[in-house]
């Protein structure tokens, strides 16, 4: 089935017209212009901001002149993953979408379940649904002649995925309004009122390095783990690859020597860590048994996350030896720095029951001409519980006396109220077109609406959205179900708020 002809129709035509449409974060300007034609096709003010933002306004319908003012907001870039493997230019190169129900060869049972019915993936890389659908139900929403409303403000961000520059840049003037609707969460049938504040953390190892002799090259190459979201999964406790490669190592370390040429882990800064390669010069008189204690030390790893990342591997290959290696003690010590370094869930919140607090996600690592550098995501729904995060990295990182750590782009976490005309409209909506009670809670990632809480504070925000799933990942998917059932469920919405 064409993905433009499912329904509500009007969103996934926009949908597949968005995937192709290169949209990578810090290219969105293919998007922007698509957005001003359609502005100027159904009669919309329309304004572009220095920053790459572009804002559409709708008057009310006759008569609505005075229900309250809503904004829409949702952001125009993407996650550009592949799987490992599959070439793909996302700054040139079209999203593959593909409709997958149960008669699709190769359709994962459990996502059919999840989402209740036929879902969205894409070919071989990340689909874009985030924030593609929320994005595209916004479009429909505005095109809609029959719909009644109050004032609306369409408001389309930049670069949200990399570095929040559109909501940090964004006119406050915009966020006058009575409402805000975000659209770029995930979970069908949660209204989330707050978001986690995180930063970005860059670790740089400054290694010694050697000439090594009578060594014989070798590539260790870990793939085939699930990866995914590093805030909205990482509770999932999926395998982070930069860990189990160097837990390998380190297990394979207390009976071979080896010296490490470059080390390559992760993809992006906010996805969990899905592949790692490590090149090393291992003495050429214990080959073998390095290769048997780095497949022994697999198996383990195999086992431990046989739930979670049942397809992971490990692929042991050749080389070309460099000219130079880093020393035993440095490949020792940036083993020892990874391992240390926090990753995963680290608090479950108090407030909200099931929700992460405090993370941090080991997301890339780099082997430069001269420094190895590490990037880090910590994130948290409170603020000094982001703070503790801080600390503890650089506490490990002082340990060495060759690391540099710097702390960078900090985001705001946001907290909304609980109860308002809009959540009491929503709630019912829900129940009426779903048959479920919404949940009210908080989301352990990044809004952009911590910053619009900066910008008005009395503005009052509620982010939703219809199922995706793996977002960040080559296994992101969205419900085809939800995503008409949170179109209904809006226009019921501007219909009703009064």
């Amino acid at each position: 089935m064409e993905i433009k002809d499912l329904a509500p129709q009007a969103v996934f035509t926009h949908f597949q017209n968005l995937c192709n449409i290169p949209h990578p974060s810090g290219n969105e300007r293919g998007v922007a212009k698509y957005l001003i034609n359609f502005a100027q096709q159904h009669g919309l003010e329309c304004e572009l901001e220095e920053c790459g933002n572009v804002i559409l306004k709708k008057k009310a319908s006759a008569g609505r002149e005075n229900s309250p003012s809503l904004i829409l907001q949702g952001h125009i870039d993407m996650v550009p993953v592949a799987r490992n493997g599959y070439e793909h230019n996302f700054k040139v190169d079209p999203i593959v979408p593909r409709y997958m129900d149960e008669n699709t060869a190769d359709v994962n049972k459990k996502m059919l379940e999840i989402c209740e019915g036929p879902y969205i993936t894409a070919t071989n890389t990340t689909l874009g649904a985030d924030d593609g659908l929320g994005v595209c139900l916004m479009l429909a929403l505005l095109e809609d002649k029959e719909l009644s409303h109050g004032p609306i403000t369409a408001i389309f961000t930049v670069e949200e995925e990399s570095s929040m520059k559109g909501a940090i840049e964004l006119d406050p003037e915009y966020l006058q309004g009575d409402y805000l609707l975000n659209l770029d969460s995930e979970d069908h049938g949660e209204l989330f009122v707050g978001c986690a504040g995180s930063i970005n953390a860059n670790v740089t190892f400054i290694p010694e390095l050697v000439k090594v002799v009578d060594c014989t090259p070798i590539t260790l190459n870990l793939t085939g783990l699930r990866g995914g979201h590093s805030g909205c999964d990482i509770h999932l406790c999926r395998g982070n690859a930069i860990d189990i490669i160097c837990g390998i190592l380190a297990e394979v370390s207390d009976s071979n020597d080896f010296f490490i040429q470059k080390f390559h882990g992760g993809e992006i800064r906010n996805s969990i860590a899905s592949s790692a390669y490590v090149e090393l010069a291992v003495p050429t008189n214990t080959i073998a048994s390095f290769k048997d204690a780095a497949r022994a030390a697999m198996v383990r790893y195999q086992d431990l996350y046989s739930d979670s990342d049942p397809e992971m591997h490990l692929i042991l290959g050749s080389c070309q030896l460099q000219a130079n290696a880093l020393s035993y003690t440095s490949s020792q010590n940036i083993i020892s720095l990874l391992r240390a370094l926090p990753n995963g869930v680290m608090r479950m919140s108090s407030e909200y029951k099931g929700v992460v607090e405090t993370s941090c996600n080991l997301s890339t690592v780099r082997t430069k001409s001269d420094a190895i550098t590490i990037a880090l995501l910590p994130r948290s729904l409170r603020d000094h519980g982001l703070d503790d995060v801080i600390d503890k990295i650089d506490s490990i990182c002082s340990l060495l006396d060759n690391v540099e750590v710097g702390f960078q782009g900090r985001s705001f976490g946001w907290t909304s109220p609980t109860e308002s005309d809009l959540i009491d409209i929503l709630k019912d909506e829900y129940k009426k077109q779903c048959g479920i009670d919404v949940k009210i809670t908080s989301i352990h990632a990044g809004l952009e609406t911590g910053y619009f809480a900066k910008a008005n504070p009395k503005l009052k925000m509620i982010s939703l959205g219809p199922t995706v799933r793996c977002a960040h990942s080559p296994d992101e998917c969205c419900s085809v179900k939800h995503t008409e059932q949170v179109y209904d469920i809006l226009k019921a919405t501007l219909e009703r708020l009064s």
